[in-house]
């Protein structure tokens, strides 16, 4: 296995906690039964980033269903590390690659 890169571990760490702070977000507008959009902060690796996204609760929990996807702004993806899988106009479905950036996206998993 590779050596992990302070780049790769800093930008899926960075990641792994918006997405977990989504699931909050998430949790919460099931609890107070919310319909309609559900806003999420975006979940690219910039730590300064706190773009909002606004996408359907089905959509959401389709990405969620996989821990190597993310969901970020578009032109917020980091290449080499990650794939653009789909694109809307207002966010991007993103893949960790193999090896390092998807160890790292199983291993803070908020739903494994």
């Amino acid at each position: 296995m590779a050596p992990v890169t302070s780049r790769a571990r800093r930008v899926g760490e960075n990641e792994a906690l918006f997405r977990s702070v989504n699931e909050q977000v998430h949790d919460l507008n099931r609890s107070f039964l919310v319909e309609g959009q559900l806003r999420i902060v975006c979940e690219c690796g910039v730590d300064t980033c706190l773009e909002q996204i606004d996408l359907p609760p089905g959509d959401y929990e389709a990405v969620r269903a996989d821990p190597e996807l993310f969901i970020v702004k578009p032109g917020h993806d980091e290449p080499g590390l990650e794939t653009v899988e789909e694109r809307t106009d207002d966010y991007w479905i993103v893949r960790k690659n193999r090896g390092e950036p998807e160890r790292i996206a199983h291993e803070t998993d908020p739903r494994s």
